[in-house]
């Protein structure tokens, strides 16, 4: 059975947010890398050991409220997340407190809860005894999950290339950090909960998560690609208008919507 795709407001950690505070145990030098939505940079330890028990508080200052947990590219086989309550770190309904964990990205879900820190303690390593280390650490809400399977057009990793012709004939090409694009297209829209979802998407002020695999890759093959990965959770922002046209104008048939989504700073 495969798994449609997953939207979630913007990361309330996220690098933007100037209030955040996030203290380390171990490596505070390198804390401030799991918000920056990068996945080739990490929060990673020297010279720890399981026994550390090493924790990560991550402070929001104000209230913020959170339904999700993902940790991405991480090498945690033990680890507990917790938030505060006011007076003390308390436990989520859905208790996050993995023990055997295999994969590398995780995601956890829990009834909603407002809370000004979080929590993360880790037990063990998936290898005994090594450094911890993190890429991203996400905590927000969700906006939905779809019902129906939209067609994902024209996926595409920008990766900004300036040429130069030099004088012999070859080319010189300097590659700088670009962006992800990628098209949802649906001729007929037809369930409430998805337009509800897609018009959310296109009024949205700030940018939005995009989790195109729906925390299923073995839906696009046991190798997944770039971009379908796990791992792969881009901010983004539609680029197109908001057209809901009803198919041959008939309420009936559906509503063909396109989103052109496109990876943004914000």
């Amino acid at each position: 059975m495969t798994t449609p795709i997953y939207f979630f407001n913007k990361n309330k950690l996220d690098i933007s947010n100037p209030n955040a505070i996030l203290t380390a145990s171990q490596a505070q030098a390198y804390v401030d890398f799991v918000r920056n939505r990068k996945n080739d940079s990490y929060w990673i330890t020297t010279g720890s050991v399981d026994a550390d028990l090493t924790n990560i508080v991550f402070d929001f200052v104000d209230e913020r409220d959170v339904d999700f947990i993902m940790l991405v590219n991480h090498n945690f086989k033990a680890y507990t997340v917790q938030y505060w309550d006011g007076a003390a770190y308390v436990n989520f309904s859905q208790v996050i407190a993995e023990t055997v964990n295999t994969t590398d990205t995780t995601f956890h879900s829990f009834t909603k809860v407002a809370t000004t820190k979080l929590k993360l303690i880790i037990q063990g390593t998936m290898i005994l005894n090594a450094d911890k280390r993190m890429a991203q650490f996400i905590a927000s809400t969700e906006i939905g999950q779809l019902n129906d399977y939209p067609e994902i057009k024209a996926p595409a990793f920008d990766r900004n290339l300036a040429r130069t012709e030099m004088l012999s004939g070859k080319n010189s090409l300097i590659e700088n950090i670009g962006g992800f694009t990628v098209t949802l297209d649906k001729a007929n829209w037809k369930t409430a909960a998805d337009l509800a979802i897609v018009e959310t998407l296109f009024f949205i002020n700030n940018g939005f998560l995009v989790w195109l695999c729906g925390n299923d890759i073995q839906q696009f093959g046991a190798s997944s690609l770039r971009g379908y990965r796990l791992q792969d959770i881009f901010l983004m922002k539609c680029s197109n208008d908001y057209s809901p046209e009803y198919m041959k104008g008939l309420i009936e048939q559906g509503i063909g919507i396109t989103l052109k989504l496109v990876e943004v700073v914000d």
